[in-house]
C-alpha cells in the first residue's frame, strides 16, 4: 500500500509471477464475480450482518504499520453500506488491530468472522471487508495478514482458511460478499474461484490482481480502493436491499484507473515506472526520446495563456523534456474521466494535483535532471498542471500550488545526490516568494 509521501507501495514481501487457472467464474480484470451473474444482487437488510477489519498494526517487526488510513478505510466503507441499505447500524462491527488487538490476531479473526457469519439469516447478506497487508507466499498461494502474522503459512489466512471459516459458521446468509483491500488481493479471489467455494452465491471484489500492490492515498486519506468503491456504492444504489454490484465494481475500477494513471515514480536516469492500478499495465519503462523531438507544446487539454496569466507568471524560457509533454497528453482522458463523474473537487482534486506534480517530478529527474532542480521548470510544471484543469467548475488554486510543491520536493529530496544544491536553494526561495506574495 502507499504510505508516506502520496502513494507508495506496500511491503510486497515476495513477488510471483505466476497466475492460477480460473475456472466457472465471472473475472474482469481488478475484480472478481463468483457465481450466477445478475443485474442486482437482492437480500433482506435487517437480515444481514457486516464485519470488517483495519490491520493497522502487526506485532512482527519486518511489517510494516499502515497507520490510521485502513482504520478510515473501514470506518468508510462500513458506514456507505449502512447509509445505502446493505445492513444496519446494529448489525455492523469493526476491529481495528491497534484499538482491539485480540479480535485482529488470526484466532481473533476467525471467531469475529464465524460470530458474524452465524448471525446471518436466510435472506440477508453476510459481508466481510479487510483491510491491510496481503502477502504472496510461495509460488500460488496468496492470504490475509493478521495482527500476529508470524511469516509463516500456519498464521495466513488464505481461501482455503476463509471456506473453513465459512463452513465451520454453517453460515446461512442468501449471499456473501468478500471485499479485500490489500496486496495481491486478486490471488485470494482466483484461489476461491478453484475450491470451488462452499457458498452458492460468493461475490469477491478485490483492490487489484494477484501480482500488483494496493494503494494508499496520503491527500485521500484512504486507499484508492476503498474511497471509490464507496463513492461508487452511494452514487450506484438507488434501491434499498438491491445492491447494483457489477455497476458499482465497474465505475470503483474507472475511477481507480484514472485516478492513478496520474502517477509515476523515478527509478533511474531515462526510466520511470507506472502506478496505474490496471492488471493489464503493471510496470512501463519509457526510453529516452531524442532532443529534436521536443517542442514548445502544451497539452492539448487546457489553455496554457490563461493560467499563466490567472498566477501572474510570465512563461520562462525553459520548457519539459517531450517525454513528460507525452505523458501529459495520454493522461487528459483520465482527467475527464474524473470530470465527468464531478469528482474534481476537494480530496481528489487535491491528489490528482500533487499526483502530476509527482510524477512530472520524476519524469524531469528521469530525462533531464540537470534541470529538475531549477525554479522555472517547477512553475511551467504547475502551470501545465494547472491548464490539464481548465474547466469553468474545477478550481484550481495557491493552495494546490503549495501542496504540489511538496510532493515535487519529494522526489528530489529522495535524490539528492543528483540534483544541483544551488538551483535547488534557489526552488525553494522561489516557492517562499511566492507564498508570500499570496498570503
Amino acid at each position: 500500500m502507499i504510505v508516506g509521501y502520496l502513494c507508495e507501495h506496500l511491503d510486497t514481501m515476495g513477488q510471483g509471477n505466476s497466475r492460477i487457472q480460473q475456472t466457472d467464474c465471472q473475472y474482469n480484470d481488478q475484480f472478481l464475480i463468483i457465481g450466477n451473474p445478475t443485474e442486482k444482487v437482492e437480500f433482506d437488510t435487517t437480515q444481514s450482518h457486516l464485519v470488517s477489519f483495519a490491520i493497522d498494526y502487526q506485532s512482527h517487526e519486518k511489517c510494516k504499520p499502515l497507520g490510521s488510513s485502513v482504520m478510515n478505510d473501514a470506518k468508510l466503507v462500513s458506514n456507505t453500506f449502512v447509509q445505502i441499505g446493505v445492513v444496519t447500524e446494529d448489525n455492523t462491527t469493526i476491529h481495528v488491530a491497534s484499538q482491539n488487538p485480540m479480535d485482529c490476531t488470526f484466532e481473533g479473526m476467525k471467531r469475529c468472522f464465524i460470530h458474524a457469519a452465524e448471525s446471518v439469516e436466510a435472506d440477508g447478506m453476510f459481508v466481510f471487508h479487510f483491510c491491510g497487508h496481503g502477502m504472496q507466499f510461495g509460488d500460488n498461494e496468496w492470504g490475509l495478514v493478521p495482527s500476529d502474522f508470524d511469516y509463516s503459512c500456519s498464521t495466513l489466512i488464505t481461501a482455503g482458511i476463509l471456506n473453513d471459516w465459512l463452513k465451520k459458521a454453517s453460515c446461512q446468509a442468501k449471499h456473501v460478499l468478500f471485499a479485500l483491500d490489500c496486496c495481491h488481493a486478486g490471488g485470494i479471489g482466483d484461489a476461491l474461484t478453484i475450491i470451488q467455494p462452499l457458498h452458492r452465491s460468493l461475490f469477491v471484489v478485490s483492490a487489484c490482481t494477484a501480482n500488483e500492490s494496493s494503494y494508499i492515498v496520503g491527500t485521500l486519506g484512504h486507499s484508492m480502493f476503498s474511497y471509490f468503491l464507496a463513492d461508487a456504492a452511494r452514487k450506484q444504489t438507488s434501491d434499498p436491499q438491491k445492491l447494483p454490484l457489477y455497476n458499482i465494481m465497474r465505475e470503483c475500477r474507472t475511477c481507480c484507473m484514472a485516478l492513478s494513471s496520474l502517477l509515476v515514480k523515478y527509478e533511474a536516469p531515462g526510466r520511470v515506472s507506472s502506478c496505474q492500478i490496471d492488471p493489464k499495465i503493471t510496470f512501463t519503462e519509457v526510453a529516452q526520446a531524442d532532443n529534436d523531438d521536443e517542442t514548445d507544446g502544451v497539452p492539448e487539454s487546457g489553455r496554457f495563456e490563461y493560467v499563466t496569466k490567472h498566477f501572474d507568471y510570465e512563461a520562462p524560457k525553459l520548457t519539459l523534456h517531450a517525454e513528460t509533454k507525452r505523458w501529459l497528453k495520454s493522461i487528459v482522458e483520465s482527467i475527464a474521466i474524473l470530470r465527468d463523474r464531478d469528482l474534481l473537487k476537494d480530496k481528489v482534486l487535491n491528489t490528482a494535483v500533487c499526483s502530476i506534480m509527482m510524477s512530472i517530478a520524476s519524469y524531469e529527474l528521469a530525462f533531464q535532471r540537470d534541470k529538475v532542480s531549477h525554479p522555472n521548470i517547477f512553475i511551467v510544471a504547475f502551470l501545465h498542471t494547472a491548464s490539464l484543469f481548465d474547466f469553468p467548475d474545477v478550481d484550481v488554486t495557491i493552495n494546490h500550488f503549495k501542496h504540489g510543491w511538496g510532493y515535487y520536493d519529494y522526489v528530489l529530496q529522495q535524490n539528492t545526490a543528483i540534483v544541483d544544491d544551488v538551483s535547488y536553494k534557489a526552488l525553494l526561495n522561489t516557492i517562499l516568494k511566492v507564498n508570500n506574495d499570496r498570503s
